[in-house]
């Protein structure tokens, strides 16, 4: 039988299965350059408005951020878009690729879904080439709307080099999908496969920030830097679709290799067999839990030692530069009242704080898949209270989210002292992440919530951590209104290192993420179990 029968099929049934989310991506990654773009001319009119922005940006703090940045001599509003954003709409587009990936193929496995599937005149490739294609689809329109839509923005930005953005957003998008595709291959649990690919996305995102702020060379070993080094509107080049278009095929062909040597529904790396009898840590619902995102918690917290330790590698180069830039040191001291150090660590701080959100959410969400998938009616079935199953997630997600910042912080921490000669740094960099955490507990509680009392609004606690994230990362940019900032729980944490610690905020913080948590648990038990 042909190994890609049922192809075309499967691609009609994913694109109406997925006929609202899919959109929904596509009108967020786009919507936001869109909205980005027309934003900016308001708030940079002039040219000399928009070179002091540049100057701002040659930095190793940009560098590291947000890449390197082409054309800055002359920051046109182009330049602009594609040195501000292009890198963190790169990571959406990859993002986007790993779930839509995983979602069409391994967890189609793993609901047993494929099988049925399979038993028909279906090929053995037709899935994953069908999920694939899709992903492809997607990112094309993506590009497609970006090239005719930005022109018609501003009048800088030149069909070519809209066109240039949106290939290389669609490019980045388009080597994850085959690296998702590989990793759903590799584990049986979909769960599983996109962390894999998240880790991938994230070592990628390390391998750029290291090479854009020490060696150049480094960075082209990494699909997120490729956007950028198309240097869409300043000199199109067009080297990097190239060595898009042969790693993804690298990886397609690999994927399809591993899915040649493995049976429906099982992984090449196959899971090592537990013991006979289950420890007594999971006869109580905290153990349980923890052992559930025990594998999870060691990741992030891997990852975000690693990405500390490679910040805080990096603290040199900023006191090299703030060596000889004394003007604007004096600048940025006068209006922020702390060194160019001290705003850096505190920069890196919150960048930790908000991708550490990245484990506390699913942590206090998993509550809802236990749920779906008809593991929580078992449970409470028996004497175990509903609050009691409930609080060990979020219990888990609260000092596990805690332990993730923490760690990273230390590992900055250290590097940071230990280069600067400076043992008090570290004591400053652990203050500014206990800070932090109390607005990590804030999304936490807010998941609680709205599994409590509205689990099928979960998506709202997403829009809650973007928000939050734009606004930390382009908030500045935008010259958003006082108010904005003020909705985010991130923005109401002191001001460290360098600034003045409010008890106030910190305690205030936790006692909203305490209240969230009790309506939570309270709501839950007011409520039916649902399954989807």
């Amino acid at each position: 039988m042909n190994e890609f029968k049922g192809t075309s099929t499967l691609i009609r049934f994913m694109l109406r299965r997925d006929r609202v989310r899919i959109p929904l991506w596509i009108a967020g990654i786009v919507g936001f350059v869109l909205l980005f773009a027309a934003a900016v001319p308001g708030i940079y009119p002039t040219e000399a408005d928009r070179q002091a922005r540049a100057d701002l940006w040659d930095t190793p703090i940009a560098n590291l951020m947000r890449g390197p940045g082409y054309g800055l001599d002359d920051y046109t509003f182009g330049v602009m878009i594609a040195a501000e954003i292009m890198l963190y709409i790169a990571i959406a587009a990859a993002l986007m690729s790993i779930f839509l990936i995983v979602r069409h193929t391994r967890r189609e496995e793993e609901t047993g879904r494929l099988e049925l599937i399979r038993s028909s005149v279906v090929g053995k490739y037709a899935q994953s080439t069908a999920a694939f294609t899709v992903v492809v689809l997607a990112h094309l329109v993506i590009a497609a709307l970006l090239a005719l839509l930005l022109p018609l923005v501003g009048e800088d930005l030149a069909f070519g080099g809209s066109l240039a953005f949106g290939i290389g957003i669609a490019v980045a998008g388009i080597v994850f999908a085959g690296v998702a595709l590989v990793t759903a291959q590799l584990s049986e649990f979909g769960r599983t496969a996109s962390s894999m690919a998240a880790v991938i996305l994230a070592g990628a995102f390390l391998i750029r920030a290291v090479g854009d702020v020490q060696w150049h060379i480094l960075s082209w070993f990494s699909p997120l830097a490729w956007p950028q080094e198309m240097r869409p509107f300043f000199d199109e080049r067009w080297l990097p679709v190239l060595l898009g278009v042969v790693l993804t095929g690298l990886l397609v062909l690999g994927a399809f290799a591993l899915n040649r040597v493995r049976d429906v529904a099982a992984g090449v790396v196959r899971p090592r067999p537990g013991p006979a009898n289950a420890s007594d840590s999971l006869s109580n619902p905290f153990g349980f839990a923890f052992r559930q995102l025990r594998g999870s918690l060691i990741g992030w917290s891997a990852g975000v030692i690693v990405l500390g330790a490679t910040f805080g590698s990096t603290v040199g180069e900023i006191s090299d530069w703030a060596a000889e830039n004394p003007g604007l040191t004096e600048l940025l001291e006068a209006f922020e009242g702390v060194t160019v150090l001290e705003s850096f660590l505190g920069f890196l701080v919150m960048a930790m704080a908000l991708i550490t959100a990245g484990f506390a959410i699913p942590a206090a969400l998993r509550a809802r898949s236990e749920e779906n998938e008809g593991h929580a009616e078992s449970l409470l079935a028996t004497a175990l209270a509903r609050s009691r199953w409930l609080g060990s997630y979020l219990l888990v997600a609260l000092l596990g989210s805690a332990f993730v910042l923490l760690s990273g912080s230390a590992a900055l921490g250290v590097l940071a002292a230990i280069d600067q000669n400076d043992g008090g740094l570290f004591l400053q960099i652990m203050g500014a992440a206990l800070a932090y955490i109390p607005a990590i507990w804030i999304l936490i509680g807010l998941a609680g919530l709205l599994f409590g009392a509205l689990p099928r609004a979960i998506v709202v606690v997403w829009i809650a951590f973007l928000y939050a994230f734009v606004v930390g990362i382009f908030g500045d940019l935008l010259n958003l209104p006082s108010w904005m900032f003020s909705l985010s729980p991130y923005e109401h944490v002191p001001d460290l290192p360098g600034g003045e610690f409010t008890v106030l905020s910190v305690v205030l913080l936790t006692l909203v993420a305490l209240a969230l948590i009790v309506a939570g648990l309270i709501s839950f038990g007011n409520r039916d179990l649902q399954s989807v």
